[in-house]
């Protein structure tokens, strides 16, 4: 297995082979991990976790695997066409819609499947036009359950196209929500919830860096709810742009507060605590719906503790893509997350690690590329770099600024767990500065003070 650290194209793992030109593996971990410590202690830094972050297979046996989060894109698509539940929606938007979800725009991505189904939808619904408001209210009280009970051979076309949106979006939201694994996480032991515990492992060690910088960004695409899970458990707070106590609504002025404890008593100075950081979920997330609230400027609500029973019939609920009728794609809460992410990103001095993200999101790459015009930015791609992927050709521009680290993906070994995963990234490329054994022997004395209260 190779390890690498490009710098640009260079490796600079190469260049410093020993006499026998062998490598060890450990002195080259130990060469990234102390480039990382010092990346750590920059400025400003942020994270993007994307897909890859939250898929997480575990071994039952010798020769087989579960995967016990959520699949990336790729695999979650081809099982959403090839089900049997869809194969008379598949036979149809071939036949008359001319779309073909083998086709290699389609095939690997479920998002791109909806974002086009969701253009139809709207064009329909500007051309039948409701006649009166009546008929209008009528039919925006149309649930998911009712639009489930009619038969599709019946539908018109426009029906059809709202049947098959709704059948994508919930499976999508079943697979997101992951409720085998994650609805009962505090009756579960640890060997049984290991990609809550590589979270949590991940933000206890970010909780390391220096608590006189600014606190960290993370953004993510992912709809799933690990990172708050995780955070959760660990006591940590964090602002995910929403406000409020019994009903949480979206504004993202509170980006630009942050929590903080007063130290001296005679006087108004201030210091923000250490464990606290901004998550920005830019496409959404699973418990995020379209609600109206009193008083509220955005109608976007966060659900505690969803469940897919409660979620199935909410007809807008906020993940990207969203239907278009409802001006969302470009408004908020996207248009205000992805101004946060682009005004991270060119901060002076800045660092951006991207990690289990493949560069498939044409949005955020622009982003991104527009953040090199500023010569103090760096980016860090955990990932493997290929002539065919994203990743190669930003290596490809040789530019000193972008530093690739990971591991070369050994011939026929497909359950093999490369570097650039995020659980090796994790537990050997991220340093490690705090007592791991103290933080989980006292996680074990609180539960089990809790079980003496009962």
């Amino acid at each position: 297995m190779e390890i690498f650290f490009y710098k640009g194209n260079e490796n600079i793992l190469e260049s410093k082979k020993g006499q026998a030109g062998e490598k060890s593996t450990e002195a080259d971990l130990k060469k990234i991990q102390d480039s990382f410590l010092k990346a750590l202690d920059n400025k400003n830094l942020s994270f993007l976790l994307g897909s890859g972050c939250s898929s997480f297979k575990l071994e039952e046996t010798e020769d087989e695997f579960k995967e016990i989060g959520i699949p990336v894109m790729a695999p979650m698509a081809k099982e959403f066409y090839n089900s049997v539940d869809f194969k008379d929606e598949k036979e149809w938007l071939k036949a008359t819609l001319n779309i073909d979800v083998d086709n290699k725009t389609f095939s690997s991505n479920l998002e791109e499947f909806l974002s086009t189904l969701h253009s139809l939808s709207f064009y329909h619904s500007k051309k039948t036009i409701p006649v009166n408001e009546e008929e209008t209210a009528e039919s925006n009280e149309v649930t998911s359950e009712a639009k489930t009970a009619k038969s599709f051979e019946v539908m018109d076309e426009a029906e059809k196209i709202e049947s098959i949106i709704l059948k994508a979006r919930n499976f999508l939201l079943q697979k997101c929500l992951n409720e085998g694994n994650t609805k009962s996480v505090k009756d579960k032991s640890p060997a049984h919830q290991p990609l809550i515990e590589l979270y949590k492992q991940f933000y206890r060690k970010l909780l390391t860096r220096n608590p006189t910088l600014p606190r960290l960004n993370i953004f993510t695409t992912n709809y799933d709810l690990y990172s708050e899970r995780a955070m959760d458990l660990l006591g940590i707070h964090y602002v995910n742009g929403f406000t409020g106590g019994i009903s949480k609504f979206f504004n993202p002025a509170i980006f630009n507060y942050a929590l903080a404890e007063k130290m001296d008593l005679s006087q108004s100075k201030w210091s923000v605590i250490d464990n606290f950081f901004y998550l920005y979920k830019i496409h959404g997330s699973v418990n995020w719906i379209q609600a109206e609230g009193e008083n509220k400027l955005f109608n976007v609500k966060e659900i505690q503790e969803p469940t897919f029973e409660e979620l199935e019939n909410e007809s807008t609920i906020m993940i990207h893509p969203t239907p278009l009728k409802y001006n969302a794609s470009l408004g908020s809460p996207y248009s205000d997350l992805f101004r946060e992410f682009q005004k991270k990103l060119m901060q002076n001095n800045n660092i951006l690690v991207t990690i289990g993200y493949s560069f498939s999101d044409e949005h955020i790459n622009n982003l991104i590329f527009q953040a090199f015009t500023i010569p103090s930015f760096r980016l860090i791609v955990i990932g493997e770099p290929t002539k065919k992927n994203a990743i190669g050709k930003l290596m490809e521009l040789h530019d000193s600024r972008i530093w690739i680290i990971g591991e070369n993906w050994p011939e026929g070994k497909s359950d093999y767990v490369p570097l650039h995963f995020f659980k090796r990234f994790v537990e050997q490329v991220l340093p490690d500065l705090t007592a791991e054994d103290l933080d989980k022997k006292m996680e074990k004395t609180i539960q089990n003070l809790k079980d003496l209260l009962k």
